[in-house]
C-alpha cells in the first residue's frame, strides 16, 4: 500500500498553534525577558499544548511559526 503524501507546511494544519507561536515571539520582544528565546519558546509551547490533544506535528508547527515570526521581527516586517 502506498504511503499518503505529507501535507505541505503551508497547509496550516494547526492555525491556533501557529497563531499562539507568533504571539509568543512578539511577547518576548515587548516584555522584559528573563528567559532565552529558546527557553521562552519551549515554555510557551508547553503551556499551549498541555490543554490540547497530542497530535504529531503540533510542536513542530509551533516551533516553525515561532522561528518565522522571529525572522519577520528581526527583518522589520510590519504586522499591522
Amino acid at each position: 500500500m502506498a504511503a499518503l503524501p505529507t501535507p505541505a507546511r503551508s497547509a496550516h494544519i494547526f492555525p491556533l498553534t501557529e497563531r499562539e507561536a507568533r504571539h509568543s515571539a512578539r511577547l518576548w520582544f515587548i516584555g522584559t525577558p528573563s528567559l532565552t528565546l529558546t527557553d521562552w519558546r519551549d515554555t510557551r509551547c508547553g503551556t499551549h499544548c498541555i490543554s490540547l490533544p497530542f497530535v504529531p506535528g503540533r510542536v513542530e508547527a509551533f516551533n516553525e511559526a515561532y522561528a518565522e515570526e522571529l525572522a519577520s521581527i528581526i527583518a522589520g516586517v510590519n504586522h499591522e
